[in-house]
């Protein structure tokens, strides 16, 4: 399901924006004879289903010249940034990266399902194409940093998908974890699992990193965001029923390794235990190529 608003008219649109005057509406100016509209169009839809917090409008300039005059758009596709009823920001051309970061700089805490740096919240569900990338993994670059000599990482991801046999991750001298996943080519996440049996040992404050392989826990235990890529804090009823965690999806477009930094467990025990671990997204090769979409100008 999308949740694109099309706009037909001058009132419709001011409807819209009085009643998101509180939070982001863009708007995506297009046409039906141009190209690169139609390539960035799907990618357009996809972060409407994702951030459900923004208002994803589109106007067709042919259908509805009043609203493209208002804004004064000339080039295809323009993307409009609104709040308050005010523009504040504006991209031409169709850039996936220029528009996921103005996401990110106009809507911070906009995530599918999980606050930034708050509580995490389970994912509804995988969208359409999204399947676990375990099969992508380099199982010879997964390293856990104070893993137990008897329960380490490689003895429940070694296989290459999610654990469903008696073995665990255990940590060794203390509760905290850092392990990394490579993947043997770049991949875009969307959400994580990480299943915990024992209530009290189950993994509970994260931080996550991305393509930065070679941290030790000093470069992490203070480290916030934006230093690092995420911060959650899990319910214990996420780990034991092991439900998807939405990740911010603007942060994790180009993986080659991710990092999970366990700082604390639920019940404070000196050993952090996980049972299973998977992530879910899919890879770059199988998603729409934008990267030779040109940037229009006026």
């Amino acid at each position: 399901m999308a949740y694109l608003i099309h706009i037909n008219s001058l009132p419709e649109l001011d409807q819209l924006l009085e009643a998101k005057k509180e939070t982001l509406t863009i708007i995506d100016f297009h046409a039906a004879w141009c190209g690169p509209c139609h390539q960035i169009a799907p990618y357009y839809e996809q972060l409407s289903r994702n951030f459900r917090h923004v208002a994803f409008a589109k106007v067709d300039v042919d259908a509805v010249p009043a609203v493209a005059e208002r804004y004064r758009v000339t080039a295809m596709p323009t993307f409009v940034f609104i709040k308050n009823k005010i523009v504040v920001d504006l991209l031409r051309g169709a850039s996936a990266p220029a528009l996921n970061s103005l996401i990110a700089k106009h809507a911070p805490t906009a995530t599918a399902g999980a606050s930034g740096s708050g509580s995490a919240v389970p994912a509804e569900g995988p969208l359409s194409g999204d399947s676990s990338l375990l099969e992508f993994l380099d199982t010879t670059q997964l390293t856990c940093l104070n893993e137990s000599p008897e329960h380490g990482i490689k003895t429940i991801l070694g296989q290459k998908r999610r654990n469903k046999s008696d073995a665990y991750l255990l940590s060794d001298a203390d509760e905290q974890l850092l392990l990394t996943i490579s993947f043997n080519q770049a991949v875009r996440v969307r959400s994580l699992v990480l299943t915990g049996k024992v209530a009290s040992q189950a993994p509970k404050k994260i931080k996550l990193l991305i393509n930065k392989p070679a941290v030790g826990f000093e470069d992490v235990e203070d480290a916030e965001e934006p230093e690092v890529a995420q911060v959650l804090t899990l319910s214990e009823d996420i780990v034991a029923e092991g439900k998807p965690i939405t990740v911010r999806f603007v942060r994790f477009q180009s993986v080659n390794s991710l990092t999970i930094f366990v700082a604390s467990n639920h019940g404070g025990d000196d050993e952090t235990r996980i049972d299973s671990i998977d992530v879910l997204g899919n890879t770059i090769e199988t998603t729409r190529d934008l990267s030779g979409l040109q940037k229009q100008e006026e």
